[in-house]
């Protein structure tokens, strides 16, 4: 095995796996976030807009970009308010401070094209907002803090979602902060999904929960200008887990902290997840920085970087991957990173895996200022 390192592309191997079964490494437990028999909480993105980077597949659902230069958020007051059943079609929920004990605090079933926005939710003993079979939601300039959470560690169920979509085409989640929840935004087959500007914190699962997004048989997702903290108390799996869902975008985001001796970053599931990662940055990961471990052939990492990774226990075991940063597919040979580097790697034989997984291998080492996460207004605050 040969490879050269300081801020020359990588020409050669790059060892054990990140969720990948290693020769040396323990076994990789893989990443089964998507458990088909844990999907349905029981209650109750991608199509975006042209952003100036090559198309890769997403539709355009009329969405305007993402926002963030906006100067000023006007001011708002919001009203005390019961959890909110909607009961008709185009209805709008605006302007409320919710407490839910049992969740959920707002739910949707069976109506198209309802509206929930300048919205202050907390939730406990079930999920934030839930919604089912409806289509074209808009869930716009919202906060979801679950209160659950013990000081550390797993929540006490995996269904205490901040946001759950089941079977809702279209939906459009945008400006929101999102924490402590069993994930945070968690859609099951719902299609042509549009995520933008979602600040994620401290989720705590359990297993198979513990993301910031993750799409289950839910095709043309997009997620873009995004972030997740996960502080040491925290509980995830994968930060970011496409599972057995079509044409997902990824882009313009940092993911900081991951504990779990399983998850990782970003991560292709499933056995057919397809789409792009690009810009998207992975700090102190354990396990694994950008995953295609149980993805499709043919997936792009483009323009991602990777650091500070973790070689050690943090407290829920040793990484099952010995702290790989990029892994592959045994099996594959289509898979590219194109643009991408690493910095301070813990562990810096095992970078990229298996190689001959990927038709293109343009990592470099080289040091870089991760994305600051980001630090959402609201016109409330």
């Amino acid at each position: 095995m040969s490879m050269t390192r300081s801020g020359v592309v990588f020409a050669g191997l790059i060892a054990l796996g990140s969720g990948c079964v290693s020769d040396g490494g323990g076994a990789g437990a893989g990443d089964t976030g998507g458990d088909s028999a844990t999907q349905d909480s029981g209650v109750p993105d991608s199509g975006g807009p042209d952003s100036g980077v090559p198309d890769s597949g997403v539709p355009d659902n009329g969405v305007p970009d993402s926002g963030l230069q906006d100067a000023e958020v006007p001011g708002c007051s919001l009203i005390d308010s019961p959890p909110v059943v909607v009961n008709h079609d185009g209805q709008v929920v605006e302007n409320l401070r919710i407490n839910a004990d049992p969740g959920p605090a707002i739910l949707v079933g069976g109506f198209a094209s309802v509206v929930i926005r300048n919205v202050a939710i907390e939730h406990v003993n079930g999920p934030g907002v839930a919604i089912s079979n409806a289509d074209d939601i808009r869930v716009e300039h919202v906060t979801v803090a679950y209160l659950g959470a013990p000081v550390s560690g797993a929540n006490p169920s995996a269904d205490h979602h901040n946001i759950v979509i089941s079977f809702s085409a279209r939906p459009i989640v945008r400006h929101v902060r999102l924490s402590q929840g069993s994930s945070g935004v968690h859609l099951l087959e719902s299609d042509d999904s549009v995520l933008q500007e979602i600040e994620g914190h401290d989720f705590r699962g359990p297993f198979p929960r513990g993301q910031l997004v993750q799409w289950d048989k839910s095709d043309n997702g997009l997620l873009e200008d995004f972030s997740v903290v996960q502080p040491p108390g925290s509980w995830p799996e994968d930060n970011v887990n496409i599972y057995q869902s079509l044409g997902v975008t990824v882009r313009r985001g940092v993911i900081d902290g991951n504990n779990s001796p399983s998850g990782v970053g970003v991560i292709f599931d499933g056995d057919n997840a397809t789409g792009l990662v690009e810009d998207v940055d992975a700090l102190r990961m354990g396990n694994g920085c950008f995953s295609n471990y149980a993805g499709a052939e043919g997936n792009v990492f483009r323009r991602t970087r990777c650091r500070d990774n973790i070689c050690t226990d943090q407290g829920r075991g040793l990484p099952s991957s010995n702290a790989l940063m990029w892994c592959g597919k045994t099996g594959l040979s289509q898979l590219r990173i194109e643009q991408s580097s690493y910095f301070a790697a813990c562990n810096p034989d095992n970078i990229v895996w298996p190689r001959d997984s990927f038709e293109l291998v343009e990592v470099v080492e080289q040091d870089f200022t991760p994305r600051a996460p980001l630090e959402l207004e609201f016109c409330w605050e």
